[in-house]
């Protein structure tokens, strides 16, 4: 079966949390951080093994700082165990399963995300990554969006209300109403 591909899961959860005004990560969902959720939802989809770029003890933290989420990225590929590399922000807590479970099958290899959005995606995990990802900060150049344009990345149609991002407590009450009212199960 395609969806018993092996992969690792990343969730970036090393931001300032400036315009919420509070780190996302620990923000509670349904009885559980944000974070724990992310967690479940990588482990739910399938990864062998679950990775946090967080900049705190105990997590994986940025060999470089103030450099976005590449440098998160970077610092979690010497710890990953599989050839594919699941990333997922720690702020788009309506993603489902399926949704990342078709963005892992159409990857297939190679790097792979939704339409006008770099996050989630999928990353193949080799050399030529890291060495890629360690120019393009050296160049002062920290853009996902830009990477995935260099890695040919598969570009998939987007889930309806799936990649709502909640960087502000305005999104964040937005994402708890969609998830009461079970609005962000819409047709992906």
């Amino acid at each position: 079966m395609s969806s018993c591909m092996q992969f690792s899961a990343l969730i970036l959860a090393g931001g300032q949390s400036s315009r919420m005004g509070q780190d996302k990560a620990l923000l509670s969902l349904n009885g559980q951080s944000l974070l724990e959720h992310m967690q479940q939802l990588a482990l739910a989809t399938g990864a062998c093994e679950v990775l946090v770029s967080r900049n705190q003890p105990g997590f994986i933290a940025d060999q470089t700082q103030q450099q976005g989420p590449l440098a998160g990225i970077l610092a979690a590929l010497v710890h990953c165990r599989s050839s594919q590399l699941l990333v997922l922000p720690i702020d788009t807590p309506l993603l489902s399963t399926l949704s990342l479970q078709r963005l892992l099958q159409h990857a297939a290899g190679q790097a792979a995300c939704f339409a006008n959005s770099p996050l989630p995606c999928v990353l193949p995990v080799n050399p030529t990554l890291s060495a890629m990802i360690s120019k393009q900060l050296q160049n002062g150049q920290r853009s996902v969006k830009a990477l995935l344009a260099k890695l040919n990345s598969v570009y998939l149609p987007a889930p309806t209300t799936e990649l709502l991002n909640t960087n502000t407590p305005q999104d964040w009450q937005l994402c708890l109403n969609l998830l009461n009212n079970g609005e962000h199960y819409a047709k992906a």
